[in-house]
């Protein structure tokens, strides 16, 4: 009966056996290395918690060695508590709620460590700059150009251009975004207790948001006395120095110079003239919700000269003011289309030449109460007929920082490449010459949060980032 199989004597050489135990010991050394990196990149919960609770607590003693202004001692303390959940959190061996308490104090600390180590040298800094912005020094007649992380002392002056504007963050977590031909002087005090600062404010418009510590602004009208974690618009008009007062968040007390007071909270609204009198306390209308087009259509000149665009007003006796520019920031010399009073729920616009177009909307109502801007969406307009070089199919390159948190403001730093567009859950970012950005993002819901920061290229390649971010209210 024939074998299936015949075993035979095998000659192997040392040699060969050698390499055989090499290699052997080459596999299992990479299986090492791979299961190492494996756990490294993807640990297990308990490992992330309790790593989680290591940075936070070296993040914790740089803040302490720091020294961080009195001002800060709440946003300490709060980071603080966060620690101690997360260490309470992981004895109890709930992994998720250690590291989640971790990841916000570890937001926080980073936060105090990134505007101490800024060179704060005064009451605040600047944030952001757009266009002509101008400080003058106490007791000095020359104004100076703004930069970048310039610090603001107690008695400088700032001052906005026709296509200007600023943001201002002060060292109590207050931000101030200072609108186009403003002018306002400073009035915080660096290193102090005081539980609020106060800016004088001349002529313009700011928008200012709260975290912790409350805020005043003061005019020749009344002083506006900003309660925390609130956003509060106040105007000056040039003309006869009326002060108007909005609240989009939380509460507000204005007081005039014969001592009578109004009190504001959400969405409300009042006029304090310099003779001493208010006006009638307003709510102000929700901004119109916008339909169509979607953000970054594109639109062929050659097919589609007419574009509508659409919304939905809050109310059918209100009207709309829509505003079509090709900068984003919508300098009053930057404005194609401005059409204050539109009582129907769209407009055609005709489409003229190729370029990037921005579009926003607001709420009209009776004796001209106006809501917030909407978000400004984006289209394209070009023309199939011109001839393409080159096809872009690569999505532009898009760097984000890790979120640095005040309260319940987000600060997003990042960078993409020139000419693209980014948004922030939806919202455009303007962006440098070099392709940085910075903005600051309100999160209202309590708990963990999403933002999706997408960058778009003029060919329409897109790429997104998503950043968690955790809120709590005390």
């Amino acid at each position: 009966m024939a074998r299936g199989l015949q075993l035979d004597w095998v000659l192997v050489r040392v040699n060969t056996i050698r390499r055989i135990a090499f290699a052997i010991l080459l596999v299992v050394v990479a299986a090492v290395m791979v299961a190492l990196g494996y756990r490294h990149f993807n640990p297990r919960d308990d490992e992330r918690a309790r790593r989680a609770i290591e940075q936070a607590d070296l993040l914790r003693e740089q803040v302490l060695a720091f020294a961080a202004p009195d001002a800060w001692k709440d946003n300490v303390a709060a980071a603080g508590r966060e620690l101690e959940s997360a260490k309470t959190a992981y004895a109890e061996s709930q992994w998720e709620q250690a590291e989640s308490h971790a990841e916000s104090a570890i937001s926080r600390y980073q936060t105090m460590l990134g505007v101490g180590r800024s060179q704060l040298g005064g009451a605040g800094h600047f944030y952001s700059l757009e266009g002509r912005v101008q400080v003058q020094r106490t007791g000095k007649p020359e104004w100076q150009t703004a930069e970048h992380r310039m610090p603001v002392f107690e008695g400088d002056f700032v001052r906005t251009g026709r296509d200007g504007s600023a943001e201002i963050l002060f060292e109590d977590g207050s931000l101030y975004r200072v609108g186009p031909d403003s002018l306002l002087e400073i009035h915080r005090r660096a290193a102090t207790s005081a539980p609020a600062g106060t800016v004088k404010m001349v002529v313009g418009r700011i928008n200012v948001y709260t975290s912790d510590n409350p805020s005043t602004v003061t005019t020749d009208a009344a002083d506006t006395e900003i309660d925390s974690d609130s956003r509060v618009a106040v105007g000056v008009d040039e003309a006869d120095r009326k002060t108007t007062v909005a609240t989009f968040k939380g509460r507000a007390l204005v007081r005039n110079p014969r001592g009578l007071e109004v009190a504001l909270t959400d969405r409300e609204q009042v006029a304090a003239a310099t003779d001493g009198t208010f006006s009638r306390k307003q709510r102000i209308p929700d901004p119109p919700l916008l339909l169509e087009p979607h953000n970054n259509a594109g639109f062929d000149l050659t097919s589609a000269r007419i574009i509508e665009v659409s919304w939905r007003r809050p109310a059918a006796d209100t009207a709309v003011h829509l505003q079509v520019s090709r900068s984003q920031r919508f300098s009053p010399d930057e404005i194609d289309i401005d059409a204050p009073n539109l009582t129907k729920d769209w407009a055609r616009l005709e489409a003229i030449d190729s370029g990037t177009y921005f579009w926003r909307v607001a709420t009209v109502a009776d004796n001209d109460l106006r809501s917030e801007w909407s978000a400004v969406r984006r289209f394209r307009i070009f023309s199939s007929s011109e001839p393409t070089l080159l096809q872009d199919e690569v999505p532009p390159e898009l760097e984000v920082r890790p979120p640095q948190q005040l309260g319940n403001m987000f600060i997003i730093e990042g960078r993409t490449e020139v000419g693209a567009t980014v948004t922030i859950n939806g919202e455009l970012v303007r962006l440098d010459s070099e392709g940085g950005f910075r903005k600051t993002v309100e999160v209202i819901n309590d708990g963990w949060n999403d933002l999706i920061i997408q960058a778009e290229d003029p060919s329409g390649n897109r790429t997104e980032r998503r950043e968690r971010v955790y809120v709590e209210v005390y």
